[in-house]
């Protein structure tokens, strides 16, 4: 987003989301690919004790969590209710029987009017709308485009690679500041590329030059232009029906894109621009105007969030919490120590100044970064023998997450900690 620096885009629409709310720096999703962060954002549980890892896995749904799902905690607090765009989730989470009124189908242009017909509708009770647009996330076939194939319903893709081939260099986007391979990368990284993949992000690495990554980021930028549009179009009706003052808006993403950092495009990596996801509230009025640097989850405290503003009790044994006393300057003695992502690759814990990564494969199989020196995560620490007590420390994270959230999954790979090591 603009708001948040990026110079080479404009995003009008999610930039007054912010500068009339509270934009969280640092929200990381539970999973970094679409089915399982979004399984997240529905039922407030990380989507591994479901059974879901990854895209393509059959999840395992108990009554509960079911029952307790974001559209039907709304529905029986009383909200008239509405889903459009992309689901991608699993069918027990699917609208419209996930307690959604009505579901749109259409992921893109037609999405905007779909929902504003909704909103704009007379009723006498309030409304819960989601708008799931699918983009940015097209960019993944910007390599089909590169490679000059037909990609049947996504000619706006191939239209902006040649639109993008034909301009001089100096007017693309510039390489990130962390666009090298970082030291000591784990292995896993190159290991779980899938060359056969939409977006083969280990075979862009070897044979995109700096020109085609470029190209790559000012695609990027163009397809998130586009659904701020369509952002703004549901913003400007808000405001036209005297709704603005009367709702609470809320803006995040399932996942993040490479965008061409350390030579990646794609997600599925527990680098930041994977992970780390905008998180904007707005509700004027109520929120104030504010920058917050707390660790949040995307998928764990959305769904506590919603039900404390809609008044319905957050279903026992969640991780997450509301984000409304941040979001309106409560006091707060103390947030959370760490937050974790997961995928089938391993686990990510990330704290205020440090990440530590662990792998299920590779020779090496960890990370450790200093996010406050090293925010583009170029070093790895984990091997260097002053940093062992902080490694230490984070094995021992990541064992007390494994206890206090059932992650028995992460049991086979995590890594003791090592006895000889004072903290």
């Amino acid at each position: 987003m603009s708001c948040a620096g990026n110079k080479f885009l404009n995003t009008p629409a999610m930039d007054s989301l912010a500068r009339d709310g509270i934009r969280f720096t640092n929200a990381y999703v539970t999973n970094p690919v679409c089915v399982p962060s979004r399984i997240s954002m529905a039922t407030g549980v990380m989507a591994g004790r479901l059974g879901v890892l990854n895209n393509g896995v059959k999840a395992s749904v108990p009554a509960e969590v079911d029952n307790n799902s974001l559209g039907k905690l709304v529905k029986r607090a009383g909200y008239d209710t509405f889903y459009g765009g992309k689901v991608h989730m699993c069918p027990e989470l699917n609208p419209p029987d996930a307690g959604y009124d009505e579901y749109f189908k259409d992921q893109r242009d037609a999405l905007p009017g779909a929902c504003i017909d909704f909103i704009e509708r007379k009723r006498d009770r309030p409304f819960f709308a989601v708008a799931s647009f699918i983009n940015p996330h097209d960019i993944c076939f910007a390599y089909s485009a590169y490679k000059g194939k037909s990609i049947k319903g996504k000619q706006s893709v191939a239209h902006l690679f040649r639109q993008a081939s034909e301009m001089p260099t100096e007017q693309l986007p510039p390489l990130p500041d962390n666009f090298r391979i970082p030291e000591l990368e784990p292995d896993a990284i190159e290991l779980y590329s899938k060359a056969n993949a939409v977006t083969p992000a280990g075979t862009m690495r070897k044979v995109y030059d700096e020109r085609q990554w470029q190209i790559y980021r000012w695609i990027y930028c163009r397809l998130t232009e586009q659904v701020d549009r369509h952002i703004g179009r549901i913003l400007d009706a808000l405001k036209r029906n005297g709704l603005d003052k009367e709702t609470l808006v809320i803006f995040t993403s399932d996942h993040g894109d490479m965008d061409a950092c350390h030579r990646l495009a794609s997600k599925g990596r527990f680098y930041e621009q994977s992970v780390r996801v905008p998180f904007l509230m707005q509700y004027k009025g109520k929120i104030v105007n504010q920058v917050d640097a707390n660790l949040i989850s995307s998928g764990l405290d959305l769904l506590p969030t919603v039900c404390d503003y809609v008044g319905v009790d957050v279903p026992k044994g969640l991780l997450g919490k509301s984000l409304r006393p941040l979001a309106e300057s409560k006091d707060i003695d103390h947030w959370r120590d760490y937050i974790v992502t997961e995928n089938h690759t391993g686990r990510m814990l990330r704290s205020v100044d440090f990440k530590y990564c662990v792998y299920r494969e590779g020779d090496l199989r960890e990370s450790l970064v200093n996010m406050s020196d090293d925010p583009g995560e170029m070093k790895n620490l984990a091997t260097a023998p002053e940093h062992a007590n902080t490694l230490n420390k984070y094995r021992r994270y990541l064992k007390d997450w494994i206890t206090s959230s059932g992650d028995q999954d992460a049991e086979s790979f995590a890594l003791a900690p090592d006895p000889r090591v004072t903290n």
